[in-house]
């Protein structure tokens, strides 16, 4: 990556508010579904997260679980310079595939618990990849454990430390770390320094309910006052208990290197978060249709796929090959894709986005899409569109610069 290289905040992609024409011509001639990546848009949104992090100090860990495509990740971390740090990553056998592509400063954000990826994270590790695995528990420690023992090597940890809100018998946010205090992270650090083959350099806390909480929610905006009320009581929480949980671990011996948090809605609270030396941001990159509804962050849309027309069954409907791209989490019409071009297309209620057809009925004012147009949606989430296609085509305004593969594309699956 070009270190000391600090990124302007680009001009507003021309294909943000580009009319359907522009992505016809784009797309002329090409194989449909496809998936676009807008590089004009990704730089931009990069620019506009770094801007978030102020003077802050800190550096960005880029979220490998968002992107899934190497040709992005080398981008990113290039954009970013001196002030993006490294990746996150989300299984310990993807963290082996990104060494050997060259990466190094992995941090591994979800605990591991077999045997067999303890083996891989111990095997990198004794090939001097600088790496950490994330743990919340003594089980976890102990796995690690033998792992390091065969590979005569010492496992770099990193604790898990849940950021989340409780109140009236509530859980307010996402089911993580059972590790809620600087109490019990003593307790697992007490363990790790008693075991040979793990020590303990860094802290891991993901403030879900303030990163991965919309600010305005439609459909249900009478409930938005309180998820800000969640949100505020949850920034509080967060400040408090990483700080306690950090100043805890190092007074007791830890030489804790390391201290992680946050995400893309999150990234201007947590950089200033005196106890954090990193934030982690992902899906802001590509920016999907999720974070439309944050109120402060100008990100521009940057992932598209687009659908050819197969068939118009009626004058106002037509039928899309492909298209049921839907996203993880509580099921819901907030985790399907949702047209981008061209305006007036409304999904058929009875059959919505499916796996070979996706109709839909035409509302617009202009000619309708006709048979071979092509159809562009965004999908909910960032990392999981590359889990249906093999490339993405990169392009700015109106042409494809760049063709490169997926995860899916280089043979690699980890979700």
């Amino acid at each position: 990556p070009v270190r000391g290289h600090r990124p302007r905040i680009a001009v507003r992609s021309p294909f943000v508010t580009a009319n359907w024409a522009s992505f016809k011509r784009l797309l002329d001639g090409e194989a449909l579904p496809a998936a676009l990546i807008d590089l004009d848009a990704l730089e931009a949104n990069a620019a506009v997260l770094i801007a978030k992090m102020g003077a802050s100090g800190v550096t960005m860990r880029v979220a490998t679980k968002s992107i899934r495509h190497i040709g992005l990740l080398r981008r990113l971390l290039e954009i970013g310079g001196s002030q993006f740090r490294g990746l996150m990553c989300y299984t310990a056998r993807e963290a082996a595939f990104l060494a050997d592509q060259g990466f190094d400063d992995l941090l591994i954000a979800y605990p591991v618990g077999r045997r067999d990826e303890a083996e891989i994270v111990a095997s990198l590790s004794a090939r001097g990849v600088r790496l950490w695995a994330t743990i919340d528990s003594a089980a976890h420690v102990g796995v690690l454990a033998e792992a390091a023992k065969t590979h005569n090597t010492t496992v770099h940890s990193c604790l898990d430390v849940d950021m989340t809100w409780r109140a009236l018998g509530q859980h307010f946010g996402v089911r993580r770390s059972p590790v809620r205090g600087a109490d019990p992270a003593l307790e697992i650090g007490e363990v790790i320094a008693k075991t040979d083959g793990v020590v303990l350099t860094a802290v891991l806390g993901y403030e879900a309910a303030v990163a991965g909480m919309a600010d305005v929610t439609p459909g249900s905006k009478m409930l938005d006052p309180v998820r800000q009320m969640i949100k505020s009581r949850s920034r509080t929480v967060a400040t408090q208990r990483r700080h306690e949980v950090v100043s805890a671990l190092r007074a007791s011996g830890h030489a804790i290197d390391v201290v992680n948090g946050g995400g893309t809605g999150s990234v201007a609270f947590t950089a200033h978060d005196g106890s954090v030396t990193e934030v982690t941001a992902g899906s802001g990159f590509l920016c999907p249709h999720l974070f439309d509804n944050y109120t402060d962050l100008d990100l521009q849309p940057a992932a598209f796929f687009a659908l050819a027309v197969v068939r118009c069954s009626d004058d106002d409907h037509l039928t899309c090959f492909g298209g049921g791209y839907s996203a993880s989490g509580e099921a819901g019409s907030s985790r399907l894709p949702k047209i981008w071009r061209p305006d007036g297309l409304v999904p058929v209620g009875m059959e919505g986005w499916g796996e070979v057809q996706t109709p839909f009925v035409w509302r617009g004012s202009g000619a309708k899409p006709t048979l071979g147009d092509p159809i562009v949606a965004r999908h909910a989430k960032g990392g999981e569109l590359a889990e249906r296609f093999s490339e993405y085509l990169l392009f700015r305004g109106e042409q494809i610069v760049s063709r490169e593969p997926s995860y899916r594309g280089m043979g690699q699956c980890f979700g």
